[in-house]
């Protein structure tokens, strides 16, 4: 693949904030840019956050979330840039208050009253980068290679990571888009993803949704044992019924008989016991309405011929009047128990439409409806946990099937990446070495394991070249616009190694690179060349970033 060229450049960042002695704006080119620190390697005074400046000028939203100690000692502010695009330049503002909008300024950074998303900034960017076709945002495309001590992207043996928990395959799969390379695979990327998705869902749902799922092939079996019991009780059950053959009613039907025969139950109980109520207050309302006469006594005449029938009458008057007050009694109560009879009645027929409405079975009771119900469960639950576990094995196959395509489809196209990246290391980092230290090597074992290292050097030094090499394969053989590469990976480096990489990197002129670097004095074959390269230069105290250091302790 040819090395495309870039005609976009970041040329330019500004913020009021910035030391007072700081370009106004600080300037960069296609090439080498250098933040520069102090001859002593003083620490905090912003090297790192000058890049994370850049990084937030290329869309990036670290600077707001890591740079914490900015955020609380200077607040609020706005970062200033500008992109030169071909043959026109495109200035933008982009505010720490507001970091998912950006505003496009006149030639003074005055705010022309447009402001894009951030995604939609983005999206230029790789427009303009030529990145729209390799599958990739723009974000995962550079994002890899701007190397900042914040961001934590620094382990030699993972280069690909953007992240310490990046993945094998996340990262193989940007090295693919930046190779252009990706789109030939990503149809079967995005079909593995989807097997993946339908696995990952079928090991959350029993917890997610309370599912059982058969645990292994041997509880399938013990479960496809115990369907063909339950079928044949079910079978049983409804010949119990008086159901035939072409009619059955489903387990949500039993449950609903079980439930109104027991609401039955209680019915007829109170049934029988208001019928028998009724009965003996009519029995008694006819007991009181008899009133004996003065006929009924005069055969009592016959052996007590004194006897006074006038007081017995007075008597009876008086009963008769007990024997009222009873009747009205009587009559209210049997009005009171006739209504709730009539009531209980109602609800016994109304409870039985509902039963018509679901079957015409004569055998159902409420004992019967309830074994039903318990036997239609258990089939449910293992019918259900049997077809999980087939759809389970299903996803399994399917990814599995995936994942051998994926496998197919991209070996050729690692093979072809590795070879040329292991080509140029050989190359161009035995040169940093003087072919004294052996080159890292790039290992592309599949489309989600790779290794990279230096065989029997696993030193810090020789770890943060191989990155720093890493990078610069990228940049010259990939679509790759720019990298970022903060100071602390340049000390562990020998010397004369950091003296050829630097001098290479000023050699390519069609990409940008940006670099913090300490200890100019040391690099004494270099020196010219570092101080033109340089468009910051930082110190202690005023001469910091932002023209103090707060994490001193004052006197």
């Amino acid at each position: 693949m040819a090395t495309w060229e870039c005609y976009v450049v970041l040329i330019e960042i500004d913020c009021d904030i910035f030391k007072t002695t700081a370009p106004k704006p600080i300037q960069f080119t296609n090439g080498l840019n250098i933040v520069l620190g102090t001859k002593g390697a003083t620490n905090s005074i912003g090297k790192s956050t000058m890049l994370m400046v850049i990084d937030f000028a290329f869309g990036g939203n670290d600077y707001t979330k890591l740079s914490k100690d900015v955020m609380k000692h200077k607040g609020e502010h706005e970062i200033r840039f500008a992109f030169q695009f071909s043959d026109h330049i495109t200035r933008y503002m982009r505010s720490t208050r507001h970091p998912n909008d950006v505003a496009v300024c006149d030639d003074n950074y005055q705010p022309t009253g447009t402001t894009i998303t951030l995604t939609d900034f983005r999206q230029s960017l790789s427009n303009a980068y030529g990145l729209n076709e390799t599958g990739l945002t723009w974000r995962e495309a550079v994002s890899g290679t701007f190397r900042i001590w914040q961001r934590g992207n620094d382990k030699p043996t993972l280069p690909l990571s953007v992240h310490r928990t990046d993945t094998h395959q996340h990262g193989i799969t940007r090295l693919l888009g930046l190779f252009g390379t990706l789109p030939k695979v990503k149809d079967a990327l995005e079909a593995e993803a989807e097997a993946k998705a339908s696995v990952d869902a079928a090991k959350v749902a029993p917890h997610a949704y309370n599912l059982r799922i058969a645990a292994s092939k041997a509880e399938f079996d013990a479960n496809n044992k115990r369907i063909d019991e339950l079928e044949a009780q079910l079978a049983d059950l409804q010949a119990s019924f008086g159901i035939t053959g072409e009619s059955h009613i489903t387990e949500e039907q039993a449950q609903t008989l079980a439930t109104l025969r027991r609401a039955q139950t209680p019915l007829y109980r109170k049934r029988t016991i208001l019928t028998n109520q009724l009965d003996a207050l009519t029995e008694n309302k006819e007991l009181g309405n008899k009133r004996r006469s003065r006929a009924d006594f005069e055969g009592l005449a016959a052996f007590i011929p004194e006897f006074d029938y006038g007081h017995l009458e007075q008597i009876e008057e008086f009963h008769a009047q007990i024997k009222s007050l009873v009747v009205k009694q009587a009559n209210k109560d049997i009005k009171a128990v006739s209504q709730e009879l009539d009531e209980v009645r109602g609800e016994l027929e109304r409870l039985d439409g509902q039963i018509r409405r679901i079957t015409t079975a004569p055998n159902i009771t409420a004992k019967s409806a309830e074994a039903f119900h318990e036997v239609k469960s258990e089939l449910a639950r293992l019918s259900a946990a049997n077809r999980a576990y087939e759809a389970k094995q299903g996803y399994a196959s399917a990814l599995a099937e995936a994942r051998k395509k994926v496998s197919e489809e991209s070996a050729e196209l690692l093979n072809d990446i590795e070879k040329r990246i292991n080509t140029y290391l050989q190359a161009v980092d035995g040169s940093f070495t003087n072919e004294q230290r052996k080159p890292p090597e790039l290992r592309l074992e599949r489309i989600d394991s790779y290794k990279y290292a230096i065989a029997d050097d696993s030193g810090t030094g020789s770890g943060y070249r191989s990155l720093l090499s890493f990078d610069l394969a990228l940049l010259e053989h990939s679509l790759l616009p720019a990298i970022i590469e903060d100071s602390y990976l340049f000390k562990q480096i020998e010397t004369e190694a950091v003296e050829r990489i630097i001098r290479h990197y000023s050699s390519i002129n069609n990409k940008e690179i940006f670099i913090a670097l300490d200890e100019v004095d040391k690099y004494l074959n270099v020196h010219q060349l570092i101080q033109d390269k340089t468009r910051l230069r930082l110190g202690p105290g005023e001469e910091a970033l932002f023209a103090e250091e707060w994490g001193k302790k004052k006197p």
